[in-house]
């Protein structure tokens, strides 16, 4: 599976000009077109601008329904932003089936979006995280990674276990997905050691450019694996 088609719940757009606050009707019509698989239904409610293809976003979105082909998507209003703009709050849950294991996928998003007119014109994620699990039940693991860093901090990365491992022997790794890994939804390479203490513990150090980062974890149990994808947002100045 690829780590990087669980970050893709929503088409990434560009934050346009437009200022119009997202309606409840739009939403509603987004939803809906999302969870009816019906591709030309989503690209009416899109606006074609700058970074904004809605052709490329067909693509994508055929992809994912090809992987999670029972995906259903929920969408709700957050709070406004001090600019303005609205938020989108966008939670995925689907299935897919491969030689013989069964991968179940939940993923969030929280969005600043833009509307002009019955469209939706310009987004900005905010936050997003994605879980995929498999085996014989849903293993817990907790994430405690910041969600927004200053450029050039050091912050820690640390993936932990619910339960106590008892005689149980877990392997896991890290790896950052670059751009090109989360848009043309390639699996990043992935090394794979045991693990100590019964999780995943990283320093990482931000860019000195703002942005963001994402990462991926896997962690094999042997009752199941986890696959995990978070994104740090990567700001100058909070």
């Amino acid at each position: 599976m690829a780590a990087g088609i669980l970050l893709a719940s929503l088409p990434l757009l560009q934050a346009g000009a437009a200022q119009a606050r997202l309606s409840d009707e739009l939403l509603r019509n987004l939803e809906n077109a999302l969870n009816g698989a019906n591709p030309a239904a989503l690209n009416g409610l899109l606006e074609s601008g700058p970074g904004l293809n809605p052709r490329s976003l067909e693509a994508r979105y055929q992809q994912l329904r090809q992987n999670f082909n029972d995906a259903r998507w929920q969408l709700s209003a957050g709070p406004d932003l001090k600019d303005g703009r609205s938020t989108l709050l966008v939670k995925v849950t689907g299935t897919h089936q491969e030689a013989g294991r069964s991968f179940r996928l939940e993923a969030t998003q929280r969005l600043a979006v833009q509307q002009a007119g019955a469209r939706l014109s310009g987004q900005e994620v905010l936050g997003e995280e994605s879980i995929l699990r498999s085996g014989k039940r849903d293993l817990g693991v907790s994430l405690y990674v910041p969600e927004e860093v200053l450029t050039g901090q050091r912050y820690d990365l640390d993936v932990v276990m619910d339960e106590p491992l008892n005689d149980a022997v877990i392997a896991g790794g890290l790896a950052e997905l670059s751009a090109e890994t989360l848009l043309h939804f390639k699996s990043p390479e992935m090394q794979l050691g045991a693990l100590n203490g019964g999780g995943l513990f990283k320093t990482i150090q931000a860019p000195y450019k703002p942005g963001s980062q994402s990462w991926a974890v896997m962690l094999l149990h042997p009752e199941g694996t986890v696959s995990i994808s978070r994104m740090v947002r990567v700001v100058a100045r909070r």
